[in-house]
């Protein structure tokens, strides 16, 4: 199962202090693994092995050393507005995405219609 977290790498350093050792520790995000409870990846305690949840919030640097102000935001993605000329029941119900005259389910949800 693929992640999207793990297709791409920021470049950045991320220091995180373990709750059950209060080891704090640095890493960069090529160091993440992946689990469906850990979607946004997580790394271990290298003092204890404890699985600790990786979010952006804990950069503290580029790879080149420059501190970072303040933690990277990224825009949430809007959907696509699509027009349609179908009668009523035409747009999906979850995200509003326009249906095709034989889509059973949304194309960008998954939704059944």
């Amino acid at each position: 199962m693929a992640f999207k977290r793990a297709l791409w790498k920021s470049g950045l350093v991320y220091e995180r202090t373990c709750e059950r050792c209060k080891t704090t520790f640095r890493y960069m995000d090529d160091k993440l693994d992946f689990r469906p409870w850990y979607a946004d990846g997580f790394v271990y305690c290298p003092h204890c092995k404890t699985p600790l949840r990786h979010n952006e919030v804990y950069a503290v640097s580029a790879a080149n050393g420059e501190p970072i102000s303040t933690p990277p935001v990224y825009a949430p993605v809007q959907p696509e507005v699509v027009e349609s000329t179908e009668g009523k029941g035409a747009f999906c119900t979850k995200c509003g995405r326009a249906f095709g005259a034989d889509d059973l389910f949304c194309a960008q949800c998954g939704n059944k219609r």
